[in-house]
């Protein structure tokens, strides 16, 4: 059923494209039907996802991925957030945000093409944008259920494993979902991403129609709100990943320059730039070219993002990189990527000569339009620089080191929060020089003091200090402005909210890493340790979960009189055959305290001064015995054992003399369930000594840890001890708040052009229905119809400027 479904989807989707292709050709009358096969590929896109759903939530383990990324166990909202969890679901909810964008992006199309407004300016603009728009759309929807025939999410574990599973053959269980991926925003990150993912190839869409249009008055006016919906969805899906690594993954950062985050990452600030160069196009005329070749970039930086992603290529280099999907999806991604990469690029440099503005002046350099098209090409150098380190692995097994990009980005950061306070202050075309200077006063005062207090009390890099002044002169502009129309109760503050959220996260990117403190503690039970200002307790730990298989790490953190418990997490994952690790967080307000487990030692009968390191062939005299180090013993180790997860044993033999006789001893280390257990031995001739194998290095220089305990002495006996890293976060709100206000200013903008929008249909009906009437009262002898002619080109003319 699954399968006939998505093969119905598919075919309508791809006769859609066609018919709107031939629509394209001026056979209008077939927009109809094209739409209806639209909505059919559409209608079964959804239906696809709902029965893909349905056979999740029911436990049909009879499907391949159902058994692979779901289990009985898992609670209702992670459940459903398998359906997303393998690389079949995950083109499946890529295909299906872009079947919802896909009604609402034809609803669009259809009333703006009618709106004679937006419609008036050349003869080659009367066209509408439907056909050619979404034909491009269509082309790339029908790849992607393409895509999920041929790597499909309804195979029968049968048909996956023809060799080991007989035919109609039903699991008990699934496999589950991989424990990094049980958390709450794992129902919330991946819909998001793709749905920016997916709106990105709107602007594509518009970019390519106007390009075979060769027109561009209008297209401008049509993709602006989609490229700025992409760029606040993108930009809060990516956040939203670096929030879940923070809260999650335990290495006390959230974002790691790891290739498949930058491979998102890259497209959101081409898209960014995009946006930028819109409105200098908008605003002047010029920068066609750059406009529509980053609107088309974005697009095929999200191909290349999703080749890096699912090809494979990245397996060795990124936690987050897809295993190889098949020769078929390989080659598949490949021509996807192909085909509208040089489809759109090859467009661009057939119209190159035709895309040339109209004559103009050249650009005064104290104008906006110049600063902000500086910006946009900061912002590509940045979008280059992440995209080189990014592909790195595919010409070399080496990944490239975070420091790297760190390096690298700092200047261009510092470029783009000094061009964006400045290019504020600027006016479009021409700005004079001396009300310009003079602008500069407060802004650059403020910062000084601000700056001058933050070396005080610690930044003492230079560059960090350049750069923290640049985001604070861009940010007292930007609060000014903003605060200053909001007054007025203007929406148009948008842009200026989203700038003031960037410079608030740069900020506390500032702070929250260049200027974390970091300590490694081993905490024994219920003794006090200090670290960072403040007092550790580990108070033991208290099982939780639906089997009590999970710990709770109880940690009392005190200062000054005052406290609060954290509790990170350790357990031991099936699915992963090893240890599993969460950290916990104190927010407070300018700084986060960071507990991340590293391990639990268990308590010991022995203490360290028991423990005596060997080099292999090394004899030493210890508490009246003559402990030589022979050799190790692999005759129980299992190379294969090992990789499949099952229990291991390897030792090392020693040769102990004792009251004049010396005997052959092999002490062991027990490998089960991710955890290691010293196998106590003692000598035959007396029971007064115990030897345990506390460590080895085979590589190297071949060394082992052997505690002697004599039995005779006092007993010693360490408590359990928690090893953990802690640290200190401070101002990471800042990058938490800095993410909404940039949202914020994002959704402000969209909601101002849709309501500037409404006013100027309304203006126009207004004066429309005024020149009727004017109209009706005429002599009747054609002045009147001059008249409304005449009016009505005014009225179209106003709409414009609007």
């Amino acid at each position: 059923m699954g399968t006939t479904i998505l093969y119905i989807g598919f075919l309508s989707c791809f006769i859609s494209a066609v018919m709107y292709f031939f629509a394209s050709r001026g056979n209008t009358k077939i927009i109809g039907p094209a739409r209806l096969m639209f909505h059919v590929s559409v209608i079964m896109t959804i239906s696809s996802a709902a029965y893909l759903l349905y056979l999740i939530i029911t436990h049909q383990f009879q499907y391949t991925y159902v058994w692979n990324y779901s289990s009985k166990d898992l609670p209702i909202n992670l459940l459903a957030s398998t359906f997303y969890a393998g690389q079949e679901g995950s083109f499946h909810l890529w295909a299906f945000m872009m079947a919802i964008l896909g009604i609402f992006l034809m609803g669009y199309l259809k009333s703006r093409d009618s709106d004679k407004s937006l419609s008036h300016s050349t003869e080659s603009d009367k066209g509408p944008y439907e056909p050619l728009v979404m034909f491009t759309f269509a082309l790339i929807q029908s790849f992607l259920l393409f895509i999920m025939i041929i790597k499909s999410p309804y195979m029968y574990v049968w048909e996956s494993f023809p060799k080991d599973v007989t035919i109609g053959f039903v699991p008990e269980d699934g496999r589950g979902l991989n424990p990094l991926l049980q958390n709450f925003w794992m129902t919330i990150h991946p819909p998001i991403l793709f749905a920016g993912f997916s709106s990105l190839a709107i602007p594509f869409c518009f970019a390519i129609a106007a390009l075979v249009k060769n027109s561009y008055n209008r297209w401008l006016k049509l993709v602006l709100p989609w490229t700025l919906f992409s760029g606040m969805v993108l930009g809060v899906g990516i956040m939203l990943g670096g929030f879940w690594a923070y809260g999650v993954l335990g290495w006390g950062g959230y974002w790691g320059w790891d290739p498949v985050e930058n491979s998102s990452f890259v497209p959101w600030i081409v898209i960014v730039a995009a946006i930028h160069s819109m409105i200098a196009e908008e605003k002047t005329g010029k920068f066609k070219k750059t406009s529509l070749l980053l609107a088309i970039t974005a697009f095929i930086l999200v191909l290349y993002s999703t080749f890096l992603t699912r090809s494979g290529v990245l397996g060795d280099a990124s936690v987050h990189s897809f295993v190889d999907p098949g020769q078929e999806v390989y080659l598949f991604l490949i021509v996807f990527l192909s085909l509208f990469g040089a489809g759109g690029i090859g467009l661009i440099l057939f119209r190159w000569k035709s895309l040339g503005s109209a004559k103009t002046e050249p650009a005064d350099i104290l104008s906006r339009e110049s600063a902000v098209f500086v910006g946009a090409i900061t912002l590509c150098a940045t979008a280059l620089v992440i995209f080189v380190g990014t592909s790195w692995p595919i010409f070399s097994k080496a990944t490239v080191d975070p420091a790297f990009y760190n390096k690298m980005n700092l200047p261009l950061a510092i470029l783009i929060a000094a061009i964006n306070g400045t290019s504020i202050l600027l006016a479009w075309k021409h700005t004079e020089e001396k009300r310009f200077f003079k602008s500069l006063y407060v802004p650059l005062i403020l910062t000084g003091i601000v700056t001058t207090t933050l070396v005080i009390l610690g930044i003492h890099d230079v560059l960090i200090a350049i750069f923290a002044a640049a985001a604070l002169f861009a940010l007292f502009i930007n609060a000014n402005i903003a605060i200053k129309i909001f007054s007025k109760n203007n929406l148009k503050a948008g842009p200026y909210v989203a700038h003031l959220g960037i410079m608030i996260l740069f900020l506390g990117i500032i702070g929250s890493s260049k200027y974390s403190e970091e300590v490694n503690l081993s905490l024994p039970l219920n003794e006090t340790k200090s670290a960072l200002d403040y007092d550790l307790t580990y108070k033991g730990a208290t099982p939780f979960g639906e089997n009590q298989d999970k710990y709770h790490f109880n940690v009392v953190v005190e200062k000054d009189g005052k406290g609060f418990l954290l509790q990170p997490v350790m357990f031991y994952s099936e699915y992963s055959q090893g240890i599993m690790k969460n950290p916990d967080i104190a927010n407070l307000g300018v700084k986060d305290v960071y507990l991340s487990p590293m391990s639990l030692e268990s308590p010991k009968s022995f203490s360290d001064n028991d423990v005596v390191a060997f080099k292999k062939g090394e004899e030493k005299e210890v508490k009246g015995l003559k402990v030589k180090f022979v050799d190790f013993d692999r005759s129980k180790f299992s190379q294969e054992s090992m990789s499949e997860g099952k229990d291991n044993t390897i030792g090392a033999e020693f040769e102990i003399t004792y009251d004049g006789k010396t005997e052959k001893v092999i002490a062991e280390q027990l490998m089960t369930n991710g955890n290691t257990e010293n196998v106590p031995v003692t000598l035959k001739a007396t029971d007064k000594y115990t030897f345990m194998l506390t460590h080895i290095a085979i590589a190297g220089e071949s060394t082992a840890d052997l505690a002697i305990i004599d039995e005779s002495a006092p007993s010693v006996q360490n408590p359990e001890t928690l090893v953990l890293t802690a640290s200190i976060k401070p101002f990471i709100n800042l990058v938490w708040g800095g993410t909404i206000i940039m949202a914020l200013g994002f959704f402000f903008s969209l909601y101002g052009r849709a309501k500037r929008f409404k006013q100027s249909q309304a203006k126009e009906s207004r004066s429309i229905a005024k020149n009727g009437n004017e109209n009706g009262n005429g002599n009747g002898n054609g002045n009147g119809h001059n008249h409304h002619k005449n009016g009505h080109k005014k009225v179209h003319e106003e709409a414009h400027k609007q």
